[in-house]
């Protein structure tokens, strides 16, 4: 009987979860969402990424990084950054595999701007982390700020080689 009711005790509790998940993640992703009404890859990104977790399938995980990859956000290097942080981050939650696909939407554009050392980038993406929750508490997923605070220290060496692409593609 005891395990009955812890059975049934976790069904609700990833029920009701899954509904607040769902409201993080309509907040989060509210700029993808709207730029989806325009942009077809960004529809499909929204989509994609409304289903990512651990247990996605490699197709569709396949699918989701070249659908992002369609997207093409012309702006300046901050929005750039700003825009893409949330969705690169809440995949790398679930997929850390894309890493190497997709950590240069969070390296080029702060290269951009002049930062250039390793050392710098990091606390540079932690603290524009902490800075756009200080003005909207909804703009990362609770994964994103997972893979921020957890994730992102450890990646050193792939930072180093992010930012010696933005080095080459300089000097070509």
């Amino acid at each position: 009987m005891h395990k009955l009711k812890e059975t049934t005790l976790k069904i609700f509790d990833n029920i009701f979860n899954k509904k607040d998940n769902k409201s993080e993640f309509e907040k989060a992703f509210s700029d993808l969402k709207r730029m989806g009404e325009i942009v077809p890859s960004a529809k499909r990104t929204y989509e994609l990424l409304g289903n990512l977790n651990f247990d996605t399938k490699d197709e569709d995980s396949e699918e989701l990084i070249t659908e992002f990859n369609k997207i093409k956000y012309g702006s300046n290097t901050n929005s750039f950054f700003y825009f893409y942080f949330p969705i690169v981050t809440h995949i790398l939650y679930y997929k850390p595999q894309f890493e190497k696909e997709i950590l240069k939407y969070l390296i080029g554009p702060n290269f951009a701007n002049g930062t250039t050392e390793t050392i710098e980038m990091i606390p540079l993406i932690i603290g524009a982390m902490n800075f756009k929750l200080k003005e909207n508490v909804n703009y990362l997923t609770k994964e994103s700020k997972e893979w921020i605070i957890n994730e992102l220290p450890k990646l050193e060496e792939q930072v180093e080689r992010e930012i010696q692409v933005c080095w080459k593609e300089l000097d070509e």
